[in-house]
């Protein structure tokens, strides 16, 4: 594949050469236009014999979840009809996880990465162009188990994301406090202090929307907000310490945000 995209990657090289050269006869030697569509389409599948080999050895296993899974190239023998409903069905299994997991909002949360190490197990176990009928099935089985158990993530994330008018970096706070520390009794009080917090972030920097460019003074003031909100009015006891960690977790979320960028 390699000798045959450089091939026709020079072809289409050589156009340009012709043309600048003025000689337009040469032109009618060959079919560009055909060479063209077979340039795009043998670098496309080299990206996915790349795709295909990445998945096997184990390299950035993030493609996983980024990737259009269900496209990657795997070697199947068609012998039969029942062999290739296998494979279709192992196909839609694999782009149905694929779709919930990526549809999560919260990469960090535990229980995501749980589902996301066993979907990279499932590649690692066997290279692809190995699996067998029975692999195929096996491996149905345990994506569509995978996509339930994302699914059901999924929608505690949108009730617990609901409670802070569908603000996902709220949501990623609470459960990151959750995680840390034992606030489960307090659940309650602790969405309202953050959303009391969120509505003061909110206003702040909707007010001066330079302050995201000053790292430090924005992160000062986050954290004033959030002295105010969570330890002053609403009670929690939390240390400076973990009030710069508060006050750096949201000014990133704030600016990933305003990058456009997707959370990691």
């Amino acid at each position: 594949m390699l000798d045959l995209v450089k091939a026709l990657n020079g072809a289409r090289e050589l156009y340009n050469v012709i043309r600048m050269s003025g000689r337009h006869e040469l032109l009618d030697t060959l079919d560009f236009q055909k060479l063209n569509i077979l340039a795009k389409e043998a670098n496309n599948h080299l990206a996915l014999l790349n795709q295909k080999i990445a998945l096997e050895e184990g390299h950035d296993n993030t493609n996983i979840l980024k990737a259009a899974l269900e496209d990657v190239l795997f070697t199947f023998r068609k012998t039969g009809e029942s062999e290739l409903r296998i494979a279709d069905e192992f196909r839609g299994a694999l782009a149905k996880a694929r779709e919930t997991m990526t549809a999560n909002f919260d990469p960090r949360d535990p229980e995501f990465i749980k589902l996301r190490e066993e979907l990279e197990r499932l590649f690692k176990k066997k290279k692809l162009h190995e699996l067998t009928q029975e692999d195929l099935a096996e491996n149905t089985k345990a994506f569509t188990a995978i996509d339930a158990k994302a699914r059901e993530l999924n929608r505690t994330n949108a009730l617990l994301r609901a409670k802070y008018a569908n603000d996902a970096k709220y949501a990623r706070l609470h459960k990151r406090l959750l995680e840390k520390y034992p606030l489960s009794d307090k659940e309650r009080a602790l969405s309202a202090a953050l959303n009391a917090f969120k509505t003061q972030a909110d206003e702040k920097l909707s007010q001066n929307a330079q302050l995201l460019q000053n790292e430090d003074f924005a992160e000062r003031e986050l954290m004033r907000l959030a002295i105010a909100q969570l330890n002053t009015a609403h009670g929690f006891a939390f240390d400076a310490a973990t009030m710069r960690d508060i006050s750096k977790m949201v000014f990133k979320e704030y600016l990933d945000e305003s990058k456009g960028k997707v959370p990691a």
